[in-house]
């Protein structure tokens, strides 16, 4: 709990009559001694000013470091030496997560500060789109209720460990409805590694579009199971074209992975590389299985 904090905002936007003030609430957690704090970048993104409460009601005001929009991260700090035993969180892997595991989301809603929720992993490796265009892969889904101001909050195991920040709902009405996701600490540490060091993330990329194949698919295509990715548009300057990959190409493997569909890929590439690494991809073509070698460059940056 004493990790934990409110997060309130203004910006400034483009309205009808001119430039516009808005305020808005969100949440954080500390991530290390050097007052890191970890937030959703649609929180701390784009701020003019913001501000950090903690558990005992002292605010402080908080530079901006640097936001990933491809994983609804945000970065900010704040100096140490201005609050009494900053306590980062620790993070847990994200990866050992069983589905109806019980876990427990802390946030603010509606800028109730330090309001404990508590519920069960309902699925992992869910695919979360984002305004980018892009899918956030490995997120988790939960019951634990999730409202406004919740976002950026952290979702704890029962040892008290970070295994991911909560960064959406799924709802008609604007409030819970049982359905809550969160960003995974596997694809954080990353994340927010890049975003301290370097002011950015770099995302591995690349450059195909498509749709998982289908029943129908696999047995027009004369394959066994409906598994993989048929490619149905390659961006032009992107590492596919290079390695020589083709439309009705169809993804059934990465490094002899067997892959179901996009959220296998996207899990893989995100996690386990970075851009300049080569990776070996089992495509099938015309009837026939067959290696190819793709060196991934970087996601373009958001249009």
């Amino acid at each position: 709990m004493k990790s934990v904090v409110k997060i309130e905002v203004s910006k400034t936007t483009e309205g009808l009559f001119g430039p516009q003030e808005s305020t808005a609430l969100g949440s954080g957690f500390v991530y290390n001694a050097s007052g890191y704090i970890i937030s959703n970048e649609h929180v701390v993104g784009g701020a003019d000013e913001i501000n950090v409460t903690f558990y005992n009601g002292d605010t402080v005001e908080a530079d901006p470091v640097a936001t990933d929009p491809y994983s609804d991260i945000g970065v900010v700090k704040i100096s140490p030496e201005e609050v009494e035993n900053l306590r980062p969180l620790p993070l847990g892997s994200s990866s050992d997560l069983q589905v109806g595991e019980r876990v427990i989301a802390i946030g603010s809603p509606f800028g109730l500060s330090r309001t404990v929720t508590t519920g069960v992993v309902s699925q992992k490796d869910r695919l979360l789109q984002t305004q980018t265009g892009y899918s956030i892969p490995s997120v988790i889904q939960i019951d634990a209720a999730i409202n406004p101001g919740s976002s950026g909050g952290p979702l704890l195991d029962f040892q008290g460990r970070a295994l991911g920040i909560t960064t959406a709902i799924e709802t008609r009405t604007g409030t819970f409805t049982g359905v809550g996701f969160a960003v995974p600490t596997d694809l954080i540490r990353k994340v927010v590694t890049g975003l301290i060091e370097r002011g950015e993330y770099r995302h591995p990329w690349i450059g195909v579009g498509g749709q998982n194949v289908t029943f129908e698919t696999a047995k027009e295509r004369g394959l066994d199971k409906a598994r993989g990715f048929l490619i149905s548009y390659i961006e032009s300057d992107s590492p596919a074209e290079d390695a020589g990959l083709q439309e009705e190409d169809i993804i059934l493997g990465i490094e002899d992975r067997k892959i179901f569909g996009l959220e296998d890929i996207l899990s893989y590439i995100e996690l386990n590389t970075r851009p300049g690494d080569t990776i070996t991809l089992q495509i099938y073509r015309d009837g026939e299985t067959t290696d190819i070698d793709l060196t991934l460059g970087t996601r373009p940056a958001p249009q």
